[in-house]
C-alpha cells in the first residue's frame, strides 16, 4: 500500500488523490530540505515526484496551516520557512532586532503609523507586527520599503506606536 495516496479516490485522469495529512507532511518536508522561493516550486515537486497537481491556493492554505511563511534572507531574496510556535517574547525580540537594523524611520500621521524600512524588509516587519496580535491594530499593509499600520484614532496610533517602538 502506498502511504502517499488514498486509493479510494481516483480522479478521472487516473491519478490518485493524496490524503491531506500526507500532502501536509510532504509540503513540510520539501520546505525543510530545499530552499523554496515560490509556491510553484512546491507544486512542481509534488507533481513530478507524486504525479498529483495542486493549485496555488491549496498549497497556500497548506503553508498557512503548517505555519510556513516567506521570510527575508537578504534585502531582495525571500524563502519559505517554518515558523515555530514562538512565544510573544521571542517574536518581540525578533521584531526589535529588525527595528534596530532595518527600520529607517517611523511616524504617526493621524490614525496611521508609517514605517520606512530598508528596501525589501517592509513585509518582514509587517509579519512580526501581525504576529504580536496587538488588538488595537486594525490592519497592516506593506510594500517593498514601507509598512502602514492602521488604527481607529490618533490616540490609538500613539498607543500602538509606544507599544511597538518604545
Amino acid at each position: 500500500m502506498n502511504l502517499f495516496f488514498n486509493t479510494r479516490n481516483v480522479t478521472t485522469k487516473g491519478v490518485y488523490n493524496m490524503k491531506k495529512s500526507k500532502r501536509l507532511e510532504i509540503v513540510s518536508t520539501i520546505v525543510k530540505k530545499h530552499k523554496i522561493y515560490k509556491k510553484e516550486q512546491i507544486i512542481s515537486y509534488i507533481e513530478e515526484y507524486f504525479g498529483v497537481r495542486y493549485s496555488a491556493t491549496t498549497i497556500a492554505k497548506d503553508l498557512k496551516e503548517l505555519n510556513i511563511y516567506r521570510v527575508p534572507i537578504d534585502c531582495e531574496t525571500w524563502i519559505y520557512k517554518a515558523i515555530n510556535n514562538q512565544t510573544e517574547q521571542e517574536m518581540r525580540e525578533k521584531f526589535k532586532h529588525y527595528c534596530e537594523h532595518e527600520v529607517l524611520s517611523s511616524i504617526i500621521n493621524g490614525a496611521y503609523i508609517i514605517v520606512k524600512t530598508s528596501p525589501g524588509f517592509a513585509q518582514g516587519i509587517n509579519y512580526f507586527i501581525d504576529q504580536l496580535n496587538i488588538e488595537e491594530i486594525l490592519g497592516t499593509v506593506s510594500g517593498n520599503d514601507t509598512t502602514l499600520i492602521l488604527t481607529a484614532s490618533n490616540e490609538m496610533a500613539e498607543y500602538v506606536y509606544a507599544k511597538l517602538f518604545r
